[in-house]
Formats: structure tokens, sequence, C-alpha cells
């Protein structure tokens, strides 16, 4: 481990001192435990537990196939005496033979690299730095978690939930279990350096006979030796050069190509925009650099006649600009509230500002000839933007942080991330995913395709772009885990005969990226996928880039989706309409598979990291023999790896709910199951989208501009949605969909611009292309204009296609808003008792625990204020058979009979013997004896009949063996399977009761001849749902990266997104109205015209709109918006700026920069300086070179 420090100054640690705190991790509960062992050692301090646990942690450790010596892992061990399930033997010491295990956490002595929590660590460097550089003695192969905190050093306490939130990309990322073997392969790039793989005897550049993608760093060239050497850089090497000289050497650069080079219009034009996008080098620790800073302003020299949205995307991805203006490392709310234990923060603003205000649209509106816009109401001019607009651009420019280190370029540090050469990278859990509005009563994402548009399998069709990875299957626009480059992961390798293979192959001439030219067929395993990642091409990796699109805030029908371990990982909502997750299959009534839901290589799913959407999931799985359950943890075969993790989706609806605060802005809600209780983040529904948690509020535009609690009139209540104590509404939507325009309508461009904004791919293929005003043609299917209509309309030189159709959110809620009940409310008899939460995971703390007794009950108060129908519904946990519970209502009771109940039929029993009989299975409903569920026909379970007499519905006479049962035929409550009886809870369906106005009770029993009843958390009475409103309503807003969010490094949110959303706010920026006015006069300033005609502003303001300007017989630009090359001759070639009349005029003005009348006499005095002619046989310079003159 230390040699990663010794030999690449990468800090990479074993992690000791971590604590297990919940019942949850106890060994007899998780679903793997870690043991450290002691060889030939007796414990000192054995756990005193029952025998029947000490046999059963015995043989699961006995029985371990792990290799490593020192760190057995095992999965949950079964057999262990309930009383010693306990937080007090959590950390128990265990004799095995001859060697003493200790429970340890299950991150114990796993090595991490560190080196991206040394930028990040909030309490600075050098606490994470220390342990390698020999602090205290230390050896410097472990970090020791301070989880009691150091008082003595001030280090204050660190809680475990530090740790959970915090591990993973890319601050704590994950390299092996110290003691295990791993491949160099294998390593976290950020390990795999030239120095490293020589001390381990590795080539540091794998996957030779695939190739590997390198990339040359742009405006590097090589050096010319025969040129002598008088600069000095920085390196981590002797400094002989004085600061003042080091500092000095890029104004000689600047000053030498200012006299001397030979295209000075270029470089006089480049000299313009970089005083317009100015960074200050007192802000950038670096202070001294020569190489960052040339590389900055070759933005400028080299884009001086290119496009203005290039310029302004260099310099966004500047991590020097970055540095100025403080946006690196800024993070989204969500992020810094999950990973900080609740810190309430907001996104750095200065860039979002800075941006607007100083590089494209400034303060003021503005006419195209430059002079300002007056509000008729204030008489004063009118604002551009407003706080509102900061603060939500300020959400875009979240997820920006530095590259790392490398070689070949000045620099004096290493090990951290202080890259300011290499454009930012983007992390995408740091972007805040949130809908963002626009400047223009609008949001980002507008007119862009919505991902639910996509055409099926559009990897396969026109304009799908690929990208070589040469011998890497590893993505780079997504964060997957370093392990799917090893041989255990599953690669999506293309056919040789797939017209895709033939594409990308090109005859074994790879190309560095490939855009597909026309819709080509599946072949093979590309027909069962709904997308791919990385395909395989013979030896080489190519990556599919989907094209930008959008997803909507808002939908309906929404699924509940999971993550692998699901009381770590929680429940949200998900699309099922868009390839967000995967199938874990399982069948709600089965128990066992509801523990264990699976994954089958090559079955069920074919490469690592494979989304699908909800139907493609659910028919995999039905072919498989099972379906989608809400499972309590999913099982990969053949292969069972950690990292083989995500989502998956289940069978259970869940709904998409809005809060509004008492501004009118929202925040989104999920309303699905929480199997466990949101603590910060680690456990049940996220924080971000959390009913109680959420403070992630964005903007929406209001139809009418009445929202719920806009006034007492329309109050929380008057929608029927529930009030917070803050004054908050949360209430249920709908979403709709509807035409804009109709044939009866006259159609301009304008209103199209101004009112259509989803985006299509293109004109559907029957459409005919009808001719309207200003250019516009609508689409028109069937011959008329309707929700299949799309429009095509040009703007400032881009072409939309735009479909017919608005997505309208509308509000509604409950007749009566949900109280919940909680199980200390109830009244419990017959054995029923309330017991404390050992896992804290019950809402309240404590819940009801039937005890395996039949007859016992618990019976609540309900108090309502109508009389009428109600939705009744419980939160429990059950870890064993579907259950039913009578229900009784004021006395009576209930029953509830599901529409596909079969009709009652006798008890049969076949001889013969379940386990070896292949004959006697499956058996059908009523049918037995049967031991295992597996028994039973597809779609039963095995009822085990535990006490004499048991009954179950549907079967007719008692019995005392078990049987197969359909759980459709259930009148009672039905409480399927949860995985756990104390940290796995979901609700169960809503069943309608009738309630009286004012005290009802609802009681709850065990029927007779049932045990093994479920424990009860609370109860739950809702009213039927509202109506959806026709009047509170707002336009559906979009947003470019998933709502799915970032846990233990897994996650929807990726890099490529995050990039197209930038896009989107740039494009938004550089292409508004003010832009070209407002640049134009900023460049004729530059240039020395102080107070330029409105004429001559809006002249070289329409040549940078249309990329063209013409003088005399020449021709300037390339007929694109944003065209410096049209704006630049325009400013220099117009009558005002050549004609030397206009200085007679007393209202003409022109002052030239100081700094540029020094360059003009040092040009007509035709300077030159001269390099020393001894002493110069390098670095550093020499002390008579005559620079000071230049500064």
């Amino acid at each position: 481990v230390t040699a990663f420090f010794q030999h690449g100054e990468k800090y990479a640690y074993a992690i000791k001192g971590l604590t297990m705190e919940n019942i949850d991790q106890h060994a007899c509960e998780d679903t793997k435990s870690r043991w450290e062992v002691q060889p030939n050692t007796l414990c000192s301090s054995p756990t005193q537990v029952a025998m029947q646990t000490s046999v059963a942690i015995a043989n699961a450790l006995a029985s371990s196939t792990d290799p490593n010596p020192l760190l057995k892992d095992i999965n949950t061990v079964s057999g262990c005496e309930l009383g010693d399930v306990t937080v007090d033997t959590l950390g128990m010491e265990i004799q095995v033979g001859a060697d003493c295990y200790t429970h340890v956490h299950r991150d114990h002595k796993n090595v991490y690299d560190f080196s991206g929590w040394v930028s990040n660590h909030p309490g600075g460097e050098y606490n994470i730095q220390k342990w390698a550089e020999g602090w205290n003695g230390s050896p410097g192969w472990y970090l020791d978690y301070p989880f009691d905190g150091v008082p003595e050093r001030k280090i204050p306490k660190h809680p475990m939930s530090r740790w959970d939130n915090n591990k993973g990309e890319p601050n704590i990322v994950f390299v092996a279990k110290l003691g295990n073997s791993i491949a160099y392969r294998d390593l976290p790039s950020n390990l795999k350096t030239d120095s490293i793989a020589e001390h381990f005897g590795a080539s540091a550049i794998q996957n030779e006979a695939a190739g590997t993608i390198v990339c040359g760093s742009h405006g590097e060239i090589g050096n010319d030796r025969s040129l002598r050497e008088p600069f000095d850089f920085r390196s981590n090497e002797e400094q002989v050069t004085s600061s003042a000289i080091m500092d000095n050497q890029r104004h000689v650069v600047w000053y030498e190509l200012g006299l001397w080079a030979p295209d000075q219009f270029r470089q006089r034009m480049a000299w313009a925009l970089s005083q317009q996008i100015t960074v200050v080098p007192e802000n950038i620790d670096s202070l001294t650099y020569t190489e960052v800073y040339a590389k900055y302003y070759d933005i400028f020299v080299n884009n001086a006649f290119g496009n203005y949205f290039d310029i302004i995307k260099l310099v966004s991805y500047s991590p020097l600009m970055a540095e100025h203006l403080t946006y690196v490392k800024s993070k989204a709310k969500s992020y810094i509230y999950r990973k900080e234990d609740k810190r309430v923060s907001s996104p750095d603003e200065n860039y979002a500002r800075e941006i607007m205000q100083l590089f494209t649209i400034g303060l003021y509106v503005l006419n195209e000839d430059g002079t300002q816009v007056f509000d008729s109401s204030t008489g004063e001019p009118k604002q551009t933007y407003t706080n509102e607009d900061i603060e939500s651009f300020a959400r875009a420019w979240t997820a920006f942080d530095r590259n790392p280190v490398r070689g070949n370029y000045e620099d004096r540090r290493t090990g951290g991330a202080d890259n300011r050469l290499d454009p930012l990278k983007v992390i995408a859990a740091y972007r805040d995913p949130f809908p963002k509005h626009d400047l223009t009563g609008g949001f980002l994402g507008d007119r862009y395709l919505r991902c639910v548009d996509l055409p099926p399998q559009s990897f396969l069709k026109k304009g799908a772009v690929y990208t070589l990875r040469g011998g890497s299957p590893l993505s780079e626009y997504r964060t997957d885990p370093s392990q799917y480059a090893t041989g255990d992961s599953e690669k999506f390798v293309l056919d040789t005969t797939s017209a895709l293979y033939q594409v990308l192959n090109n005859g074994g001439q790879y190309e560095l990226t490939v855009e597909l030219q026309e819709d080509l067929v599946c072949a093979g395993i590309e027909c069962s996928v709904d997308t791919v990642r990385m395909v395989k091409v013979d030896s080489v990796y190519y990556e599919f880039k989907e094209r930008p699109c959008v997803q909507m805030a808002f939908y309906n029908d929404g699924k509940q989706i999971r993550g692998r371990e699901n009381k770590y990982l929680g429940s949200m909502c998900a699309n099922p309409n868009l390839a967000h997750a995967s199938e874990a299959c399982c069948r709600d009534e089965r128990f066992q598979e509801v523990r264990s839901a699976t994954k089958v290589t090559g079955g069920t799913y074919f490469y690592e990291g494979e989304r699908t959407k909800y139907n493609t999931a659910r028919d995999r799985c039905v072919n498989a023999g099972k379906d989608l359950c809400m499972f309590e943890y999913t099982k990969v075969s053949p292969v069972n790896e950690w990292w083989k993790m995500g989502y998956s989706w289940t069978n259970k609806d869940c709904e998409i709910m809005v809060k509004v605060n008492q501004e009118g802005y929202i925040a989104i809600v999920h309303d699905a199951d929480n199997p466990y209780f949101n603590q910060i983040d680690r456990y049940g529904i996220p924080a971000e989208v959390d009913e109680y948690e959420t403070l992630n509020w964005f903007k929406v535009f209001w139809d009418g501009g009445d929202f719920p609690g806009s006034s007492p009139e329309n109050s929380c209540a008057a929608n029927k949605c529930k009030t917070h104590s803050d004054g908050s509404c949360v209430c249920r939507t709908s979403v709709s969909e509807s035409a804009v325009f109709d044939s009866n309508n006259v159609i301009e461009k304008a209103q199209v611009m101004a009112e259509l904004f989803l985006g299509a791919i293109g004109p559907e293929a029957t459409s005919i292309p009808t001719p309207l005003q200003d250019g516009l043609i609508a689409h028109v299917v069937n011959g008329n204009i309707d929700e299949s209509t799309v429009f095509e309309v040009e703007d400032k030189g881009r072409t939309f296609y735009l479909k017919n159709v608005v997505s309208e959110v509308h509000l509604h809620g409950w007749e009566a808003v949900p109280t919940i009940l909680e199980a200390e409310d109830a009244s419990v008899r017959f054995n029923a008792t309330i017991k404390d939460s050992t896992t804290d995971s019950a809402s309240n703390g404590q819940y009801i625990d039937f005890d395996s007794t039949d007859q016992a009950f618990a019976e609540w108060n309900v108090n309502v204020g109508y009389a009428g129908e109600y939705i009744m519904s419980f939160r429990y946990a059950l870890d064993t058979y579907t259950r039913q519970m009578e229900v009784f209502v004021n006395g009576e009771q209930v029953k509830f009979t599901t529409p596909n109940a079969n009709t009652i039929i006798d008890l049969e029993y076949i001889n013969g013997d379940p386990q070896n009989d292949v004959d006697f299975v499956p058996l059908t409903r009523c049918q037995g004896d049967c031991d295992l569920d597996d028994h039973c026909a597809a779609g039963l379970f095995c009822f085990q009949v535990n006490k004499g007499g048991s009954a179950f519905p549907g079967c007719n006479n008692l019995s005392g063996s078990d049987f197969c049962v359909d759980p459709n035929d259930i009148d009672n409550m039905k409480f399927l399977p949860t995985g756990s009886f104390n940290d796995a809870w979901r609700l169960t369906e809503g069943n309608i009761v009738n309630l009286v106005q004012g005290l009802n009770t609802i009681k709850v029993k065990v029927p007779f001849g049932n045990d093994n009843a479920p424990n009860i958390d609370y109860l739950k009475i809702e009213g039927l749902p509202s109506s959806p409103s026709t009047t509170t309503s707002f336009r559906n807003p979009p947003h470019f990266v998933a709502i799915i969010g970032e846990e233990n490094g897994y996650s929807e949110q990726n890099m490529i997104d995050v990039q197209y959303e930038t896009d989107a706010l740039l494009e938004h920026l550089v292409y508004h109205d003010n832009v070209a006015p407002f640049l134009t006069t900023r460049i004729m300033q530059r240039f020395g015209v102080s107070n330029p005609s409105p004429r001559y502003v809006k002249t070289c303001a329409q040549a940078f709109k249309t990329g063209l300007y013409a003088s005399g017989n020449q021709n300037f630009g390339d007929g694109k918006y944003g065209s410096l090359a049209a704006l630049s001759a325009c400013v220099v070639l117009d009558r005002e700026a050549t004609d030397p009349a206009l200085y007679e005029d007393p209202a003409f003005g022109s002052l030239r920069e100081p700094i540029l009348m020094v360059m003009n006499l040092l040009r007509s005095m035709e300077y030159s300086n001269t390099l020393p002619t001894e002493g110069l046989d390098g670095p550093p310079l020499a002390e008579n070179y005559n620079v000071r003159l230049f500064r």
C-alpha cells in the first residue's frame, strides 16, 4: 500500500477505526459481514452468546470460501438466537477452533485511493496526507477514522454517516480488500501511473492488442532544440529564478507577440476579447506561472475570428476562470445536504452573475443599435436579469472540478487535483439535477427532444454517435466501477454479422468518432436491449453517446425502483418509459424470492450497467418464470460481486407529488414506500425528494399566477392539499398533454417560438410539409393541425422541430388529507405488544408485534370530518409467507374481495414426496402437501400450516398440512412479504372502507389458526383523490440530469447530461437578443471607438447575428450566428472607423488604451530587444536581460 505514495505520490490507505452502530449491521442481520482473523490465538474477551448463535456463526465461517487469510467475508448468518441479535453484540468475538474471529465493519481494512479526498476534505489536505507522510510515526499504510474525534488536536467527532456519504467517486475510490491480490489493470485509473507500473513490474499502457487512445494537448508543440532557452518554468525540482522574473515571463511572451507576430489583426482582436473576458492572476494560486496563462490567452488568439459561442464554452471550462470566479468545486444543495450531515448551503453565484453581466448580455436590455430599452411604467432602464435568475443559473454552474495533475506541463504540485491547464472535468454527482428557469419565461431544456420521445433502440438509428475508447471497456460519460474492466464483468460483444459491427469495424480502420448515416437493423443480442453503453468490436470498445434529450419533472404512472441492498438505498419513483433501472426477478408472494431477487447473466441482463425500461424488465422476468416485486435484496448469478449494483424496477406504483412554498416555488416529492427512514439520504426515500427533507425549490410559471397558499382564499386546504408547519402545501399531480394550435388558428413564427417547448426528432414520415408565414413550415398528418403536427422553424441560423403539444401539470389532493395513526396510538390485546424499534426504522420508533398469536389485535380510534369512503393502508414488515389480517370497522368485519378471486374448491392431498418426486410438482391451488413455494404452480405459494385447523380463503375445509394457495383469494387485509421483520417496511395496497363522521374504531386482528403476523408500524387513513384542478396548474418543466441520484457511486446522473445542460445554458445566453449589441459596443470600445453611433452598432450587430459582412467586393464571416470574423471586419472597416472626417465631429470620441499607446510607439520606432550573449546556457534568465521595460 505504501508503494502508491512512495512511487506515485498517491494517497492510498487501508481504512481502520470504522464503527458499527445499527442492528442491521449485525452478522445475523446484514447481507454480508466481515471478520478479522487472529490465527492460533485464544480470544481475550469472547462474546457471551447462546450456543445456537455461536454454532451458526462458526459454521458460516468454517464454510467461507473467502481466500483472504486475515479478513473473512460471509453472507447473512442464519439460525442465530433472536435474543443475541442486539446492538450490544455488534463487534462480537468468537472462538472457532484455534483461531479468534472478531466481527468488524464491512469496510474495515478495505484499501481506498484517498487522493481525490485530499483536495475535497473539509478539514484540509494535511489531515489526509499526513498518514502517508509519516505523521506521528504512522507506518503509512492505513488511515485511522476519527469516529470519536481527537479533542486535544481539535479534530471533531466524525459520525459514520460521513464515511458512508463520502466514500466512492470522486473522493474515496475502492481499490481492494487488504490481503487480496489485484491486477494492475484493475486499479483505479488515478493509480495507474508510469512510476507505479514500473514498481510493480506492470505495463503502464494496457490493452496493447486493442490499442490505447492517446490525445495530444491542444496548443502544445514539440520543442525546437535549435533555439535558446531564455525562459524558466515551475516544477518540483530546484527553483533558481526569482519570483519577480517568473511573474514577468508571461508579459514578455505577450509583448513579443504584440510587437512582432505576423498576424497583428488576430493579436489585436484577441487582446480586445481578453479585456472583455478577464481573469485576475491575483485571484489564482499560480501567480508566477507562465504556461497556464498562455493557454488561457490562446483561447482568444485561436478563436479571434471564430464563433463567440466557442470562446464562451472554452472560457467556462477553463480552470483559471473557475478559480477566478469561484465556481470550481461548487456543489448542489442536495449533494451538500446529503454528504455533510444536513448542512444547508447554496451553489456559488459568482460566475452565474458575471457571465451575464460582463461576458454576454450586460445589465440592461438593449435595442439592436445598442440604445437602452426603458420601462414605460417606471421610466427606468429595463434590467436583463434578476437575483432569481442568478440563483437559477448558479445551480447550472455546479459540478466543475480540476483534473488531476499530469506530466509534460508547468506545475510544481503532485498528488492532488490542482491541474490549472487542462479543461475542467465535470462530476455528475455535484450537479443540481432539478429544473432551472431561464431569462425568457421558460426553462433550460425547452425545445429539446424529450427522452421518452427518442426512437426505440436509438443506438441503431440515424444520427447515433459512437466514440472509440480503444481497449478500455470503461465509460467516459458515466462513473462506472473499475471492476467493469475485469474478466468477471459482462461485456456487450457485437456479432460480426450485425450491421452495427460492420459500421464500427470499418474494415479494421477504427474511426475516433462514428455517426450512423442511416437506420440499422438489429442482430442477435442487439434486439433484446433498450440501449447500450460500451460495445465491443473485435478487441476495441466504442461508447454510445445518446443525443441530447430532456426528462420531464412530472409524469403519470410512475414505478418504484430500489437499490441492490434496499435497506441501504431506499426507494424512489422512476418514469417507466425511460431506461433508468434494471430487472430484479421475484414474485411478491414468495418470501424467499422477496428476500433475494435474482439477476441472471446472459438471461435477464446482458451487460454490466445495463438499464431497461419497465416493460422490458418485467418481460424478461416473466420469461424467466418470475415477475417483478418489492424486493429486499438482489443477487446476481453466477458472479455476485458487490460492484454489480444499481437500481432495479419493482411492480409497485408511485406518484410524483409537488411541494409549494409561500413564494410559489416548488419542490419535487416522491410518494414511494419508505423501507427504512431517511437518515441523511442513507435510508428510505432520498432527502432531495422526501416530503419532509427536501429543500430543492425551483421556479415554475403558474397559469394565471395563482398557486396553493398564494392567498387565504387559495390556501392549501382550499386545494385539498396537505399543509406543513412552514406554510408549504403538498399536493398530488397529474400530467396532461394537448395540442396548442389547430387548423382554425392563424399561426405565426413568433407564436410558435413563444408557445411550443417540446422538441421533435423530425417530422412524421407520413406528414406533408405546409409552408406558413416567415418561413414557418407545419408538417401535417391527415390534413389537420393537431397533436401529431410538427412545426419546423428557423431562428438565428438554428432549425427547430417542435411538437404541437403542451405538457401541463395539474394539482389536486385528497377529499381528506392523509392521517397517520402510530403504533403507540393503538390499544393492543392478547399478546400483541408495542415494541421499540431496535433499528429505529419505525416511523416514530415503535411498532406492534403480534407475538405469533392468533386472536391478538390492535385497535385505533379514528376521527374523520365527513361520512363516506376512505382509503386504509398499513405500514408493516413481514419476513415470512404472505399473511392475512382481519379488519373490523366500528365492530363490523370488512372483506376485500379481489377482482380475480377464484371459486372455492376442496383441499386435495397428493401422494408423493415434493423433494424427490419430479412428477409430484408443481402442485395446483388447494393441493398439498408442499414444503416450498417452488413446489407450487406459478402465481401460488405454499401456505405453511403451523397449527391444527388452519384455513385459507379459496380452499374449503380445515387443514393440518401445508398446501398451495393463491394470494388473490385472500378476502381479508393482505400482507405480502417484505424481507425482514424490522428494517424492510412497506405499505399495503390501499383498501376502501366506509367511515362515519366523527369517531370510528378500526381493529386489525390475527385470524384464527394463523401465526407469524406482520409487525405494524402505523395505520394510514386518507380520503379519495380529489379531481385534478383545471385552474391550478403550471407548464411541466424539463431537466437534463436525472433526479435518480448518486448513492455509493451508482447513479443515473451522468457526465454527458451535465455537459448537455451546460451547453444549453451557454446557448441560451449567447443567442440572447442582447448579446449582439452588447458585445459589439464593447469590442468597438476596445478598438478605440469610445462612443459608437447607434447606426454603427446596429450594422456590426447584424454582422454578428448573420455571420456576414461585406466591404467592397470582399465578404467576411462564415454565415453563422456569432461570427467574430464578420464582427471584427465590420468594426475596423465600417466608415465610422475609417472616415477621417469624423474626427472633426465633436460628438465623436476615440481613446486608445495606455498599453496600446505604448505598443504603437514601440512598433513605430521599430524597437527590438537583444538577448544576452554570455552566460545563457539555459534558465534562469540572466539579470541583464532587458525585460523590465515591459512591466
